[in-house]
């Protein structure tokens, strides 16, 4: 491997690297604002009820999965 294309190749590992964070920056912007239950407010307790899910308790009673 030629030091251009060893040069080359480190660039465009850079990219792909910037580019990955600024995706990941901006789905977070997106999201900032939503929320598990519909009062806008945290969640009062959670639980895992198996493979990856959990269940959320709100504080008006509602469950949410997720």
């Amino acid at each position: 491997m030629t030091p251009r294309q060893r040069r080359q190749v480190l660039v465009g590992l850079a990219a792909l690297i910037l580019a990955l964070i600024a995706a990941g920056a901006v789905a977070a912007w997106f999201s900032r604002n939503d929320t598990i239950c519909r009062d806008g407010r945290p969640p009062v307790a959670q639980r895992a009820i198996g493979l990856g899910q959990i269940e959320y308790r709100c504080h008006n009673g509602e469950l949410v999965t997720k």
